[in-house]
């Protein structure tokens, strides 16, 4: 590893303001896109390709056309290489993915693999749930930071539930399926890294409901303060205690019920509460 760690950051330096890690452990890459299935009919979105050590690995599988984004244009001579050996089948987009319009990906993706750059993982997973769910992409397989990682996934009653991670579990799954160690990525962090199976399968224009994500937003604005606390600061209905001591007993839930406590079944029939009186 320590020669092969040396060999691929040779001739560029990571930069820590866009958050770079590189990928070094070719095996690592090689189980992504093993365990995203791709076949003929697919078309994958990678974001961050860096040095394309899982670029090389995505254009070996079958899938039809690989779309690339990557910010730092001092990569360029280790990812043009790649595009000339293609055959017509990867294309890279040079600049910041999020103000890049993703649905102007054409074909649009399928599925999303990446290295993600930690420092953008949630607003960049709220844009791919927004912008490309509806167009088509069901299946999203990430390396992020562990805990991101656990975020994406945590159970109610747990202090990781997330507005992110309750719109995930309403339009699908997420499930960590590898931890993997500091020492594949160089410069190596100083914290563990997971990678995240997402699946989507249902509510697919969710994520762009401007009133879900409101509600979630509002919910979770104060950890330590009560749900009908936090939503009394938006929502006047809440204002009214009695009002809100009889809803929340409808939907049986303590008055001290906390956001992390719901389930989303309970968020799905609060919303939908909501948006009738909003």
């Amino acid at each position: 590893m320590r020669n092969m760690t040396r060999n691929t950051q040779k001739g560029h330096k990571a930069k820590k303001s866009l958050g770079q890690n590189f990928l070094v452990d070719p095996n690592i890459a090689r189980w992504m896109v093993e365990n995203a299935g791709l076949n003929e009919d697919d078309v994958v979105l990678e974001v961050g390709p860096g040095k394309g050590m899982l670029t090389k690995e995505i254009l070996a599988s079958q899938c039809r056309f690989l779309h690339v984004i990557e910010i730092d244009k001092t990569l360029a001579p280790f990812l043009e290489p790649i595009v000339k050996t293609s055959k017509h089948r990867m294309s890279v987009i040079w600049g910041d993915v999020l103000t890049i319009n993703l649905k102007e990906l054409s074909p649009p993706p399928t599925k999303v693999l990446a290295n993600i750059p930690y420092n953008i993982t949630t607003p960049l997973i709220w844009q791919i749930l927004e912008h490309l769910v509806p167009l088509g992409t069901r299946e999203l397989l990430l390396m992020l930071q562990l805990e991101l990682a656990q975020r994406l996934c945590a159970k109610p009653k747990t202090k990781d539930r997330s507005p992110i991670g309750i719109t995930i579990e309403k339009m699908g799954k997420a499930q960590i399926v590898k931890k993997v160690t500091p020492n594949v990525f160089w410069p190596t962090p100083k914290v563990e890294s997971a990678i995240v199976h997402i699946i989507i399968d249902k509510d697919l224009k969710l994520a762009s409901d401007h009133s879900w994500r409101r509600l979630l937003r509002v919910a979770f604005a104060r950890r330590r303060k009560t749900l009908a606390n936090n939503l009394a600061c938006v929502y006047d209905f809440f204002k009214d205690k009695d009002k809100t001591s009889k809803l929340l007993d409808y939907l049986k839930l303590p008055t001290t019920v906390r956001a992390e406590e719901l389930t989303v079944d309970d968020w799905h029939h609060l919303y939908d509460f909501i948006s009738k009186i909003d």
